[in-house]
């Protein structure tokens, strides 16, 4: 059986590592091949009807996967990132803190980190996911809506804040890294991950490398990316050198993480219940690699 590994454009680690030919052709001697794909929105989808079999997102998939009964584990994660960007809204529209959003309709990338992180800014302002209009939006559509001055706010890191802070000026009420640790994920359904093992380990090493090829050589690394999702590699540049690389054994620090954000979802109504998130989480894979 050969493990498909999805690769979209909101998970560098996993779109560089797919373009870097030598490591592609060094994987699908070990059974491991990549799907590429235009929107990380559609991960679970992917995964439910069999086309994935490894993903990387942002930490909010696993938790919505859960949710759904659907059983996964994060293998391995990413630092946090402190990204350019955040929650924008015009430089003029008055709204200088996060409480002033209460009725203020923001716009989301769907089926991603971005729920996780206004969730956790909102709680961390003493607001709920009902005081605002929070509404999960494509990012160009809610790009287009918030030049118009249509969109209250929006949530946007490279290289979609840039196109949107070369078009009109904007302020930054609260940027990635600090109330969300924004990590990246690579998880997969839980059957999968024991039964191809070795894979994993395999997928493990090749995301290691390119990761600290990346980091080395930033410009080449978005030469690989250019023209992605319409973006030159100019574009891309800033987002590969404002994170850190490299992939890690999720340790307990990640699942508290996890735990609280999962307990936030349920409180604020974005899952049905509560939900204990402890064994979508398994640092075994990652450390016997």
């Amino acid at each position: 059986m050969t493990l498909v590994v999805g690769a979209h454009p909101q998970n560098l680690s996993l779109s560089i590592l797919a373009r870097r030919k030598q490591h592609v052709a060094a994987l699908a001697e070990k059974g491991v091949s990549f799907f590429v794909y235009g929107a990380g929105s559609q991960t679970i989808p992917l995964i439910k009807a069999g086309v994935l079999h490894l993903a990387g997102t942002g930490a909010t998939p696993p938790i919505l996967a859960k949710a759904a009964g659907v059983s996964t584990a994060v293998f391995a994660i990413g630092k946090p990132r402190p990204e350019r960007g955040g929650i924008l809204v015009h430089e003029d529209s008055g709204i200088h803190h996060l409480r002033e959003l209460k009725g203020k309709g923001i716009g989301l990338m769907p089926i991603s980190w971005h729920t996780q992180f206004l969730a956790a800014e909102l709680d961390s302002a003493g607001l709920s996911w009902a005081d605002v209009r929070a509404a999960e939006i494509i990012p160009a559509t809610a790009k287009d809506a918030f030049l118009a001055g249509l969109l209250d706010a929006i949530v946007a890191t490279d290289p979609l804040y840039s196109q949107i802070a070369q078009r009109t000026p904007v302020r930054i009420l609260a940027a990635p890294g600090e109330a969300f640790s924004n990590r990246t994920v690579f998880w997969g359904p839980t059957t999968v991950l024991k039964a191809h093992r070795d894979a994993v380990h395999r997928l493990l090493e090749a995301l290691a490398a390119s990761d600290h090829a990346t980091a080395e050589d930033p410009s080449a690394a978005a030469a690989l990316l250019d023209g992605v999702n319409g973006n030159s590699a100019a574009e891309w540049l800033p987002a590969l050198t404002s994170r850190p690389w490299g992939v890690f054994a999720p340790g307990p620090e990640f699942l508290v993480e996890q735990q609280a954000h999962a307990d936030l979802f349920a409180r604020f109504g974005l899952i049905p219940r509560k939900i204990d998130v402890t064994d979508t989480v398994d640092g075994a894979f990652f450390a016997s690699a």
